[in-house]
């Protein structure tokens, strides 16, 4: 190279160098020279909350120019209290997690004063959301528990680090206006093993937005607290749990979980005298209380395990399934089946419903095309039998012809017999025209009671046709048969015809035409009961016996029947109970003597279904009193005389017989058929 060429390079090389040397480096990097320019990182300081150990600041970081929330001591706080804020902030930074508060940094200033940085969230405070939802203003339960379950999952998340909390509730809970939640205020927490805690009498109160922290002795928030936290006992991550059902306590009802002052609280707690949360608020759902109460149990062992297990319970409640927690009754799993599948079981409804509709149809037609059949066979039978008959019928025709005179001449035999029975029958009518027949008489009446008062009122109604002179006496003897039947309407203008002669009957009538419902008569006896009490009072005993039989045999047994029956007995009416249902008579005396057979040898006990007999203090001495009641399979005979059964044969269904042990002989004893059980 020649001297002229080193001479130009070097010229070249001192133009660069000088253009170089006028370059700025302020003036072209503006955003580097506003960092170098900054004297103090932090400034704009404004105070946003304060605790009693520490304050929080709102302040402006210059370098990321941001605003965060600083943590420092107060001004005159205690030298002993630097190491306690720093291990906090150092703790807090070891959770890096989205429900966890970040902190940024950590530090001392220059007056030598400990400090760290924040997130600054805006937002409030849990305890704050709470009182808005009390008041109907805030979060709903579905809401508040999906910020629980972000809580669970911070505190799951420091679990795993071996770190527990030991200060958990609602004012340490930051709930922002997008949905963010961050755990703060970790000044109580701890590795779990770790050494490196601070002494109680030194660390006063770390928390962060609320004065509830107990000091002292006693680390924690009253309600808050697990009761081996009170006595100072071991703390682990069941402890973390015991808080995170009572934060779950107030998520539901809104409230804390024990009130009163502090003593009273914690009293509560250590004893585990712990309300459950559907007694305290409205609408708590039962198998969420029933995790809240697992939680906070007074023993850590019957607790959760984990905070897994109580997230899965809580989101097994979310999810429309009953909790491990809550004991659920079949009733309670079909209708959580269905709120989970609503869509589903809905749809399958309406397909059964349409299934069973559509096979409804096809059976119903189905029956009716084989209804078709069946009528046409029927059909098709029909018509061949009516070929038949009517060649049988031409031949019965004359068979008919020859039974049809043969009937004339029986019928009128049968007249002219009946003519001359109630030839007979009317002899003796100044006295009583009825009685005086042998088919009205009380033997005949009270065994064929229908056919003797049919013929009995032929036989007056051919008297009325036959003797004109005599009409009149047996129109009242109509009077008399309508009475006995229960027609009172009927009977009323034949009574017209001669009053005198029965006044009493006629003053029955009168009111009973008047006040008888026939309707009712034929559903109940009772109204045949005041009728024969009435027969009963004019001394008409055998019209009261027949009007019963009578009754008996036209409309048989029926409700009330117990006090027709009884009323037969007159004075003696009230020693007669009767209980439908079982079926049962007592007959209590009370040392009086009257007999269960009336004046013409009949038992109007036969009239009632009586398969249970109590005697009580009766004179009644002889079996055969009794023998009328077929039905019998039990029979109370220590109230009366009787010392024998006698024929037994006389009561086929007896089963059980009660005797005093001096009523019946061995003999009488060995007598009894088998199935015949004595007591």
């Amino acid at each position: 190279m020649t001297e002229e060429s080193r001479d130009r390079t070097q010229a070249l090389n001192n133009l660069f160098e000088e253009a170089f040397e006028e370059i700025d480096p302020v003036a072209e990097s503006p955003l580097y020279s506003q960092l170098c320019s900054f004297q103090e990182r932090y400034g704009h300081a404004e105070l946003i909350a304060v605790g009693g150990m520490k304050r929080i600041l709102k302040v402006l970081d210059r370098y990321g120019n941001r605003y965060v929330a600083m943590a420092r001591l107060h001004e005159d706080a205690s030298d002993l209290l630097f190491d306690p804020l720093i291990r906090e902030a150092r703790l807090t930074a070891l959770l890096e997690h989205p429900n966890v508060i970040s902190v940024h940094d950590v530090g001392v200033d220059k007056k030598g004063q400990p400090y760290f940085t924040m997130d600054l969230k805006v937002g409030d405070g849990l305890d704050v959301v709470l009182q808005k939802s009390l008041g109907d203003g805030g979060y709903p339960l579905a809401d508040r528990l999906e910020i629980f379950l972000k809580v669970c999952d911070a505190i799951t998340y420091a679990h795993s680090r071996d770190v527990i909390h030991l200060d958990l509730k609602p004012a340490n809970i930051q709930v922002g206006h997008y949905g963010e939640v961050l755990v703060c205020d970790w000044g109580l927490g701890k590795m779990i093993g770790s050494t490196d805690e601070i002494d109680d009498d030194v660390l006063l109160n770390p928390d962060l937005l609320s004065g509830m922290t107990v000091y002292g002795k006693v680390k924690g928030t009253p309600g808050y607290m697990a009761p081996e936290q009170i006595r100072g006992g071991t703390r682990d991550k069941r402890t973390d749990i015991y808080a995170l059902g009572a934060l779950l306590y107030a998520v539901l009802t809104c409230r804390p979980p024990l009130t009163g002052d502090t003593d009273t609280m914690l009293q509560a707690a250590v004893t585990g005298d712990v309300t459950p949360p559907t007694k305290r608020g409205r609408g708590v759902p039962e198998s969420l209380s029933a995790v809240v109460m697992k939680a906070m149990a007074l023993e850590p062992a019957d607790r959760y395990a984990s905070v897994s297990d109580l997230i899965a319970d809580v989101r097994a409640f979310l999810g429309g399934f009953s909790p491990v927690a809550h004991e659920s009754g079949l009733s309670t799993e079909l209708m959580l089946f269905y709120r989970r599948n609503r869509v589903s079981c809905n749809l399958a409804a309406a397909f059964v419903a349409m299934v069973v509709v559509v096979t409804a149809l096809f059976v119903e037609r189905l029956s009716a095309k084989r209804e078709q059949a069946e009528t046409l066979a029927a059909r098709l039978r029909v018509e061949k039998q009516e070929t038949e008959t009517l060649a049988e019928g031409l031949r019965a025709e004359k068979e008919e012809t020859e039974t049809l005179a043969a009937r004339l001449r029986v019928e009128k035999e049968d007249s002219e017999a009946l003519l001359r029975e109630v030839g007979r029958l009317v002899t003796a009518l100044p006295s009583d025209l009825v009685a005086a027949g042998d088919q009205f008489s009380n033997s005949f009446f009270h065994q064929r009671p229908l056919v003797s008062y049919e013929l009995t009122m032929r036989s007056v109604n051919e008297v009325i046709r036959a003797e004109p002179e005599r009409a009149d006496e047996a129109r009242a003897q109509l009077a008399y048969l309508y009475f006995l039947s229960a027609e009172f309407s009927r009977a009323k203008p034949y009574f017209a015809i001669n009053p005198e002669r029965m006044r009493g009957l006629v003053r029955v009538n009168e009111m009973l035409a008047e006040s008888f419902d026939p309707d009712l008569h034929k559903t109940s006896a009772t109204q045949l009961a005041g009728i024969i009490e009435k027969a009963q009072s004019m001394n008409r005993k055998a019209l009261a016996g027949k009007i019963l039989s009578y009754d008996y045999a036209s409309l048989g047994y029926r409700e009330g029947y117990g006090l027709a029956v009884s009323a037969m007995f007159g004075d003696h009416a009230h020693c007669f109970t009767y209980e439908a249902e079982t079926r049962t008579l007592t007959i209590d005396a009370g040392g009086e003597s009257f007999s269960l057979r009336t004046k013409d040898e009949q038992y109007p006990l036969r009239f009632l279904p009586i398969k249970r007999l109590i005697l009580v203090d009766t004179l009644i001495s002889d079996c055969s009193d009794i023998a009328s009641l077929k039905m019998l399979e039990m029979a109370d005979l220590r109230g009366s005389q009787i010392s024998s059964m006698g024929d037994l044969e006389m009561f086929p269904q007896l089963r059980t017989l009660i005797v005093r042990p001096d009523q019946l002989s061995q003999e009488e004893r060995s007598r009894l058929r088998p199935q015949v059980r004595i007591e």
